[in-house]
């Protein structure tokens, strides 16, 4: 790719940094918990061969300071609300991985009007839609906060993101993702068409996926020779991968583009 061009948006407080990559309809891409670039891997490369891709680093990541107040879904759906307004951005579509995939989740919960299109990879409508072990993982966190935050300290991510807090950003990482949350009554009213993508081996249960996809009207009967019984929304799940090398891979792009060209421009 070439050289993204960057800004920062003053919203809610915080000083907000945000790439853009490519050209055509904006689009914006929402990395995971911890990184930004590594997260996103092979996905927004060849997502900006297609489209402007906005990468915004949301709080505390990345090259946004932290400031004092928790992580939360929903503040940071209110971040990037904030976001579009100061971009100009009236409505877009929204990818999102993990963590950005509960952002872009809420932003369509609590600002319907300005989501075009919805990608949510890799994550839940509930907390208990994760294995237990990595439901244990993340109650953990904040514990070994300052053991992690150390050799990430020491390491290429963190030559690459000095400015970072990691024991801090792990701790309300943990904190965030222990705290019980469930939207899947509100799954049903979202307005954009959604498509869900997961890894084969993904750390979400194969239930919760089930159940997600049926809240969007899938599985629930014969799609039918002419493809009328068809639900609204698409699913993909993307052999050989899990929840942290999915974006490895182009074929999680190659997933979406053509789910967005399909609904084309709202």
């Amino acid at each position: 790719m070439t050289a993204p061009r960057s800004g920062r948006a003053t919203v809610n407080g915080l000083e907000l940094y945000y790439e853009v990559h490519g050209e055509g309809e904006p689009l914006l891409l929402l990395h995971g918990g911890i990184t930004v670039d590594q997260t996103l891997a092979q996905t927004l490369p060849a997502l900006a061969n297609a489209r402007q891709v906005i990468v915004p680093h949301m709080q505390g990541h990345g090259f946004t300071p932290d400031i004092d107040r928790p992580l939360r879904f929903e503040l940071m759906a209110d971040d990037l609300a904030a976001l579009m307004a100061e971009m100009g951005i009236g409505s877009a579509d929204l990818v999102g991985y993990s963590m950005g995939g509960g952002i872009a989740l809420q932003t369509a919960i609590r600002h319907p009007t300005l989501v075009d299109r919805l990608v949510v990879i890799s994550t839940t409508m509930a907390r208990d839609g994760w294995y237990p072990d990595v439901v244990q993982a993340f109650r953990d966190m904040p514990g070994n906060a300052p053991a992690i935050a150390a050799n990430i300290a020491r390491s290429p991510l963190g030559d690459r993101y000095p400015d970072v807090n990691w024991e801090t950003l792990f701790r309300k990482i943990g904190e965030m993702e222990s705290e019980p949350f469930d939207w899947s009554a509100d799954i049903a009213g979202i307005e954009a068409p959604t498509m869900l993508v997961f890894a084969d081996a993904d750390a979400v249960r194969p239930e919760h996926i089930v159940d997600f996809y049926q809240r969007l009207g899938g599985f629930l009967r014969d799609g039918g020779l002419d493809g009328s019984g068809r639900p609204p929304g698409r699913l993909a799940v993307i052999p050989n991968t899990t929840h942290y090398d999915l974006n490895d891979t182009t074929a999680v792009a190659e997933a979406i583009l053509p789910f967005l060209e399909a609904f084309g421009p709202n």
